[in-house]
């Protein structure tokens, strides 16, 4: 009897030891507070050794609490999280749910359940202390960026210095979310516009001076200064595009790249947003919406002149003259900037065929030649050429000869013209 007793009562201490906590309520509910003091947050996460599931519930239980808090404010939900600098933030991606912009200061913890599968948090916050803050904040923060949006416009200032003023009077702006508050959106949309518009007077017209004539294929011959008055030194940093070729903006100094086959070129000038630092993604696009700043130069480049030298086969450079014109202008060679030097040669040949009195004459006309391409500025070889030919025979002389330079100037224009064009920086 006595064995039996000691046995149920060891069964009755198993059984209230292994016992598990029941789970509260919130889990499936959070608490609503009748009095309109606390609003809650609730958050979860699976169970995984592997990740910090508690910070992960804990975040999404802080950034539930700011979607209730927001929604009583601004009544928008479903914003990016951003906790305060003792919290959580994004890093649990992989956990976090819920998200909001709004930042929180002040909140409790209440309550931490776990059952086999999930990890759960519940965090309230004193709304009316919480509110009374806020206002206290934004006022504070509203009178910075108006000081902030004041130095903008101040005229004695850089461009540079007056811009990087706006950018953190809209940084401040984003940091506390006043563009969405009613109370204050239109007044900063405002003051911000006109700090920028004053900003973007002062940029105004570039001068833009060209130092030589510009010669299509031959980028090392444009270079362009941009001249600013002293008063505009630490300009804004700009960005520069192109309706041809391929242009660099280094300092003031324009470089050519490329200058592509169009004679006109426009430039296109706009402010470089990714030089422009902002701690917001926001600021950025504000900016960018709002800008109304632009600049262009129109460039007229020249068709390169080309001297033709001819070491062999005159006959052939009237018909290198007319290939060549539609790309070049042909000059000597004291104004050309390139030299095109043709190596040719041409071979005649004539046989009689048959007995003597009726003997048949062929005429056999071969033209073969190699070019190269240099420079007159500082005699660099630029390109050289294959050599081709043209082989012609026939009864007439003339005609064989016609008929080798025609073989002989189509390799040049299909297969050598096309080599020499890729060859110069078009």
């Amino acid at each position: 009897m006595r064995n039996l007793t000691i046995l149920f009562i060891a069964l009755l201490l198993w059984g209230c030891g292994t016992k598990k906590n029941a789970p509260p309520s919130w889990i499936s509910g959070k608490p609503i507070d009748a009095n309109g003091v606390y609003v809650y947050g609730m958050g979860n996460s699976f169970i995984n050794p592997n990740v910090p599931y508690q910070q992960a519930a804990r975040s999404n239980a802080l950034a539930d609490l700011a979607q209730e808090v927001q929604s009583e404010i601004y009544d928008e939900t479903k914003l990016l999280q951003k906790e305060d600098a003792g919290g959580f933030n994004s890093a649990f991606e992989s956990n976090t749910t819920s998200t909001s912009s709004l930042r929180l200061d002040d909140y409790e913890l209440v309550e931490t359940y776990a059952d086999s599968y999930r990890f759960y948090t519940l965090y309230r916050l004193d709304l009316e202390s919480f509110l009374r803050k806020k206002a206290i904040q934004d006022a504070a923060a509203m009178e910075w960026i108006n000081t902030k949006a004041s130095e903008a416009k101040n005229p004695n200032l850089s461009a540079s210095s007056r811009l990087s003023a706006l950018i953190d009077a809209l940084d401040k702006a984003h940091d506390f979310q006043l563009f969405e508050d009613i109370r204050y959106r239109t007044k900063l949309n405002a003051s911000a516009t006109e700090a920028f518009r004053s900003i973007e007077s002062v940029v105004g017209t570039l001068d833009w001076l060209l130092e030589k004539p510009a010669y299509l294929g031959l980028p090392a011959t444009f270079r362009v200064l941009h001249e600013q008055p002293q008063q505009r030194q630490e300009q804004i940093p700009l960005a520069l595009s192109s309706s041809s070729g391929q242009f660099i903006l280094q300092e003031q100094t324009i470089q050519c790249i490329h200058t592509g086959i169009e004679t006109r070129v426009t430039l296109f000038f706009t402010w470089d947003w990714d030089r422009i630092k902002s701690a917001h993604t926001e600021t950025k696009s504000w900016l960018k919406n709002k800008s109304q700043w632009g600049e262009s130069i129109a460039v007229n480049f020249q068709k390169p002149t080309v001297f033709i030298e001819n070491t062999g086969v005159d006959e052939l450079v009237d018909d290198l003259k007319k290939s060549l014109s539609k790309d070049f202008t042909i000059g000597s060679r004291k104004t050309a900037q390139l030299v095109l030097k043709f190596d040719g040669q041409l071979a005649l040949e004539t046989a009689g065929v048959g007995q003597a009195r009726n003997a048949l004459v062929r005429n056999k006309v071969r033209i073969a030649g190699q070019f190269s391409l240099s420079s007159t500025e500082n005699n660099a070889m630029i390109w050289n050429s294959a050599t081709i030919s043209g082989t012609a025979i026939s009864a007439s002389q003339e005609s064989a000869l016609n008929s080798a330079k025609s073989e002989f100037m189509d390799d040049f224009k299909y297969l050598l013209l096309p080599q020499l064009l890729r060859s110069l920086d078009f």
